[in-house]
């Protein structure tokens, strides 16, 4: 019994124990780290970590100006798309009569 004890303390002081994680996400933590990092957690803490601290602190309002400025330009080229539909094909005869074609679609 003293040898698992010493056993577990060595675990405790060198290794790094977390309790009370929920089994979906513990479960998910393990196969994560088994799929993307070779089942070494630490570095898959660490990963998630460098991700919290670069991501949250600077926060995501570059991220929600992006969008809008594309969501902008992305109205902008439907408008000129709807456009462009809408104005009618012209063509110049050699008699210098204009023929007008409505586009379908």
């Amino acid at each position: 019994m003293n040898g698992e004890v010493k056993d577990i303390r060595e675990r405790i002081v060198n290794g790094f124990s977390i309790n009370r994680i929920p089994d979906k996400t513990k479960n998910w933590f393990i196969d994560f780290a088994h799929e993307e990092f070779c089942d070494d957690r630490g570095m898959l803490l660490k990963h998630l970590v460098d991700f919290y601290i670069g991501l949250i602190p600077s926060g995501v309002e570059h991220l929600e100006l992006a969008i809008n400025e594309l969501q902008e330009e992305l109205d902008a080229l439907k408008k000129q798309i709807e456009t462009k539909k809408e104005e009618p094909k012209v063509r110049n005869r050699l008699d210098g009569s204009i023929i007008e074609e409505k586009k379908n679609g």
